[in-house]
C-alpha cells in the first residue's frame, strides 16, 4: 500500500508512472516500427531475386527504431530499480531525456540538454529524492510550455541544474516535492519561467 511508504516513495511512484505514461506512445510506436520494417525485410528477402538494395532502407529504419527501444527501456529499467548512491545528477538526467524527450515530438514539444550535464558528479542527497525533484520539474516544465532547456552549473559547493520555460511559462511545481527535497539538502527555487535546483555535493 502506497500509505504505509514514506512521503518521497509515495511521490516517486506517481512521477514515475507520469514518466512511463509519456514515454509509452513513443516507446510502442518504435517496438511497432521495428516490427513492420523487419517484416518488410524478412517478406522481401525470402524471393529468388531478392537484393540486398531492396531492403537496405528498411533493415536501416529497423536499427534505428531499436537503438531507441533499447536506449528508453534501459532508461526505464534503471529508473525503476532502487537508486544506487551516491547518485550521478548528469546519468539521471540523461535517463530522464530519453524517456520524456523522446516523446516531445508528438505533441510538438521540445526538451532541449544544454550545458556540460556529464560534468555535474554526485550529490550526497537521497537517491529517490534527486529522482523525484528531477522528473517532477522536467514534467511540470514540459505541461507548462513547447520548449524547455535544462542546464546544468557544476559548482564546488552544489550541483546546479536550471530548467527554463523559453515560451515565458511557468512550470507548477507540486508543493509536496519541494518540501521532500528540502529535508534531502536540496534547494528548489521556481522563477517566473524556471526552476534552479541545487543539489548538495
Amino acid at each position: 500500500m502506497t500509505a504505509d511508504l514514506p512521503p518521497v516513495d509515495t511521490l516517486w511512484l506517481d512521477t514515475l508512472q507520469r514518466v512511463c505514461t509519456r514515454a509509452a506512445h513513443e516507446l510502442k510506436g518504435a517496438l511497432n516500427g521495428v516490427s513492420v520494417n523487419l517484416e518488410v525485410v524478412r517478406a522481401r528477402s525470402e524471393r529468388p531475386d531478392a537484393q540486398a538494395s531492396a531492403v537496405a532502407s528498411f533493415a536501416a529504419s529497423a536499427a534505428e527504431q531499436l537503438v531507441t527501444v533499447i536506449t528508453m527501456t534501459e532508461a526505464l529499467l534503471s529508473l525503476a530499480r532502487p537508486a544506487r548512491e551516491p547518485v550521478e545528477i548528469g546519468p539521471l538526467i540523461r535517463r530522464l531525456d530519453a524517456l520524456l524527450g523522446a516523446t516531445t515530438g508528438a505533441d510538438e514539444h521540445k526538451l532541449e540538454i544544454r550545458g556540460a550535464v556529464d560534468d555535474l558528479g554526485a550529490t550526497s542527497a537521497g537517491g529517490t529524492s534527486a529522482r523525484l525533484v528531477l522528473a517532477a520539474t522536467l514534467l511540470a516544465s514540459l505541461e507548462a510550455s513547447a520548449h524547455v532547456v535544462c542546464e546544468a552549473d557544476a559548482g564546488d559547493v552544489a550541483a546546479v541544474v536550471r530548467v527554463a520555460c523559453l515560451d515565458g511559462a511557468a512550470a507548477a511545481l507540486d508543493p509536496d516535492v519541494v518540501t521532500v527535497a528540502a529535508e534531502q539538502g536540496i534547494r528548489v527555487r521556481p522563477e517566473s519561467s524556471s526552476v534552479s535546483i541545487s543539489f548538495p555535493r
